[in-house]
């Protein structure tokens, strides 16, 4: 090609995508380093108050056939989130195989321990699907995301329900009442913001309000998100059937923690369990730390703090070391089944698995 036939660069649009990919990896760098500091004070702040020596012997006098059978509970989550999700992409009409998408379930817990933190799973799973359903990108990105929010909701509102239930005594608790409204609050965004998006007439919109979406830079992604979001409507039972295994999930989720809490001498009920697991996944979920580390810590002790559960000593800052040693064990031991996914992922194989895609 000589230079006459080269296509000609614009110099102006060449340095303005430069500048924003440059912004953009130092937003992320910034991010990073934010979310490591964050994460570090935490843990340096709870490695000075809890007693070491008291956390080995909690430790020690654990009972492992509990801990046991949290493990074994954590594999049975893993399988029904990928249930969850084969309704959920049924919903979008991609049809993949329970047995491919358990492989995948897995292969993402792998990657969400040990490599890019909280959403380094999700990342995984929507690079697989692409290879499934390459003309249906963002349909599939959208059940990923689906995923994530049920499995929120769910959470959510079984929390509330126990509350209301379980903690009558504690409704006048200004740091109970607290939990109650941002829970609430979270909550309702989220049944508020799925109405909208099920039913809003969008091509009835205002004058003024059209203009101003016509001007939204990739709107046809959001068309695709909007009209994915509404097969959600149109396939009823499949979304009641991703809701109800949520609710079973959750139950087993929240069994695991449970037996882990039996296990190591923690005096905890299975409703307050479910109030507190609600409160730290919630909170981990913010990327204000990298993996959820130190502040699932934390908030696991203010929680437990906050029901009467454990003593923590104001001077000290001392009696929180069984929570400590709960939360380790809560991240630890599913990483066996994160090991688990690490082998999944070396054996497996896409390409025997057809794919029909009927949109």
């Amino acid at each position: 090609m000589n230079e006459q036939t080269k296509p000609k660069q614009i110099p102006e649009f060449s340095n303005n995508q430069n500048r924003e990919s440059q912004n953009w990896k130092a937003g992320k760098n910034i991010g990073f380093i934010f979310r490591l500091i964050v994460t570090l004070l935490i843990i340096a702040y709870l490695a000075i108050k809890v007693n070491g020596s008291e956390l080995l012997g909690q430790l020690n006098r654990a009972n492992p056939y509990w801990l046991l059978v949290a493990c074994m509970l954590f594999g049975v989550v893993n399988v029904l989130a990928a249930l969850r999700w084969w309704f959920l992409l049924q919903v979008q009409e991609i049809h993949l195989s329970f047995r491919s998408l358990t492989a995948i379930t897995f292969i993402g817990q792998f990657f969400n321990s040990f490599l890019f933190g909280a959403i380094g799973g999700d990342i995984i799973k929507a690079v697989y699907l692409q290879k499934y359903a390459p003309h249906q990108k963002t349909h599939a990105t959208l059940s990923i995301i689906m995923d994530r929010v049920i499995g929120m909701l769910v959470l959510i509102s079984a929390s509330l329900v126990a509350m209301a239930w379980q903690f009558q005594h504690l409704l006048g608790d200004g740091k109970a009442n607290s939990v109650m409204i941002a829970l609430s609050f979270i909550l309702g965004i989220g049944i508020v913001g799925g109405i909208v998006l099920l039913c809003f007439p969008f091509n009835k919109m205002p004058l003024g309000i059209r203009v101003l979406w016509n001007k939204i830079p990739h709107r046809h992604v959001l068309k695709l998100v909007i009209s994915g979001f509404r097969q959600h409507g149109v396939a009823l039972e499949l979304t009641i059937a991703s809701l109800v295994v949520g609710i079973v999930l959750t139950a087993v989720l929240v069994a695991a923690g449970y037996c882990i809490g039996i296990g190591i001498g923690l005096t905890v009920s299975y409703l307050q369990m479910l109030v507190i697991m609600t409160v730290v996944i919630c909170a981990i979920s913010l990327p204000i730390s990298i993996g959820g580390h130190g502040v699932r810590e934390g908030i696991f002790v203010i929680m437990f703090a906050t029901f009467g559960l454990i003593h923590i000593d104001q001077k000290t800052g001392g009696g929180g070391e069984i929570v400590i040693l709960f939360s380790l064990l809560f991240y630890l031991i599913p990483l066996v089944w994160s090991i688990v996914g690490g082998i999944v992922y070396l054996a497996f194989r896409h390409d025997y698995d057809l794919v029909t895609v009927s949109k």
